[in-house]
């Protein structure tokens, strides 16, 4: 379920679901550069703290104890674990600009829309307090031209929380900055991901992932053990109706894993695939293929999405987002 509205009060839902409201974060515009360098591993952070840095132009980083977020300057994004004191990544930017594809973007007219430019000086964190708990929460706004030339704004918000040191809660909304055209939108992505597991253990082939599947009846874990494996299906259809189930998908070795979802109160119908591209690495995501006439002014805000980094199987993940959805209600 996503929703669009405009800044003179009016709200339209996309038909995937049900509406919710999602309330995005105004902050204050607070830019502290330099603060602990481009080191994952802080070593000036307190256990718990949580704290980010901006370079200008460069590295933006949001910290946690277990994990720990690194964006560039068009918001594409390397999520990094805490394991026994070491940083570890399983997530692979390519140089290829072909391949590399940050973790939320659009089609439009049939066309990607990826690189958003940070205004560094809207970089943001506040104090929050929600029903997950106490955390703190990062503000980031990009700009991006269309092909046709109209102009979009990016706002993404990523919340970290005291009591949930191995993940985030992100979303983002798209405004149309035009004053009188609308914006054509093809499809939307959430949480794209390219997984390596070469990255955690050298020598182990990149498509050698362990994998779950949420969101659908009986589910269980497997090995993708192909170079030519490929899955897509509507995580949010069973039986030819609406589930309540919320999609999720979790990657792991025994090194790490890395776990996707939403988090929403409504049912979800989102097309999820997940496959080994040509290059042997693991591409996974959320996608919505509902055409959306973006009106001038307008901006359209994705469902809440839940990032998890862990050891172990998907047992964990799995416990961990029923609880955030019982709270989430």
């Amino acid at each position: 379920m996503w929703q669009a509205s405009n800044l003179r009060g009016s709200v339209r839902g996309i038909p995937l679901a049900s509406p919710i409201l999602t309330v995005l974060c105004l902050l204050e515009c607070l830019i502290c550069l330099g603060c602990g360098g481009s080191n994952p591993a802080n070593p000036h952070q307190a256990a718990h703290e949580i704290s980010y840095s901006a370079i200008q132009d460069d590295e933006i980083w949001f910290r946690h104890s277990r994990i720990r977020l690194r964006f560039d300057s068009e918001m594409y994004c390397r999520v990094f674990f805490e394991k026994e004191g070491e940083w570890l990544s399983i997530n692979d930017i390519p140089p290829d600009p072909a391949k590399a594809k940050p973790p939320h973007y659009l089609e439009v007219d049939g066309i990607e829309l990826k690189d958003f430019n940070v205004d560094y000086r809207n970089v943001g964190m506040s104090e929050i307090k929600t029903q997950f708990g106490k955390g703190k929460c990062l503000h980031l706004t990009g700009y991006a031209k269309t092909p046709s030339g109209m102009q979009m704004e990016k706002s993404l918000t990523i919340e970290f929380y005291q009591d949930y040191p191995d993940m985030a809660l992100l979303w983002v909304a798209y405004r149309n900055m035009e004053k009188d055209r609308a914006i054509r939108i093809t499809k939307i992505v959430c949480s794209f991901f390219r997984l390596d597991a070469a990255r955690a253990k050298a020598g182990t082939p990149s498509y050698s992932l362990w994998c779950f599947l949420g969101g659908k009846q009986n589910s269980e874990a497997f090995q993708i053990s192909s170079e030519n494996f490929a899955q897509a299906f509507d995580t949010g259809i069973e039986d030819g109706t609406l589930s309540r189930g919320a999609p999720l998908i979790d990657l792991w070795t025994a090194e790490m894993g890395m776990a996707i979802s939403v988090i929403s109160p409504s049912p979800q119908r989102l097309n999820f695939p997940v496959q080994v591209a040509p290059d042997k690495k693991v591409e996974m995501s959320l996608q919505s293929y509902n055409v959306i006439n973006l009106e001038p002014n307008e901006t359209l805000v994705t469902p809440k999405n839940f990032w998890m980094v862990h050891t172990g199987d998907f047992r964990t993940v799995q416990e961990r987002h029923s609880t955030l959805i019982q709270r989430q209600n």
